[in-house]
């Protein structure tokens, strides 16, 4: 059930950024489907009860690509989208540091926070949106 959410709010952030979101919106996409795409092999290559490395080379190569398109860009939220997937990457680091966390949490973690990145990505689109709607007509 969870992974039918995810793929159904993947398919809405994508068309959502892919039609409103500009070019950061479709280098979002771009980013955002690399890394879900990869992120399949990379999760059947090791087991949760250590460090995930593949995955962590997927989620590590993610955030390079969201910190270059924040740097890039003059919109606010790819730094919210930025910040979510530094905070997975943080959850590997973690289980490098302590070799004994749990392998529930881990799973959990590593995963949880591409929810509020897609949500992030769409308030954020929707905002500018506004925002450039607003300046071009004034009241």
């Amino acid at each position: 059930m969870l992974a039918a959410f995810f793929w159904l709010l993947m398919i809405m952030t994508c068309a959502f950024a892919v039609c409103f979101g500009g070019r950061e919106g479709r280098l979002l996409v771009l980013i955002s489907v690399a890394a879900a795409l990869l992120t399949i092999p990379a999760q059947l290559a090791g087991s949760w009860h250590a460090t995930q490395f593949w995955l962590l080379i997927v989620d590590l190569g993610a955030f390079c690509g969201l910190v270059w398109l924040m740097l890039n860009s003059r919109r606010y939220w790819p730094i919210w989208t930025a910040a979510c997937q530094l905070m997975t990457v943080l959850t590997h680091v973690v289980t490098l540091m302590l070799p004994h966390f749990s392998d529930m949490i881990y799973a959990g973690l590593s995963t949880v926070w591409v929810i509020p990145l897609m949500l992030f990505a769409i308030i954020g689109i929707e905002l500018d949106r506004k925002a450039t709607h607003d300046r071009a007509y004034p009241a």
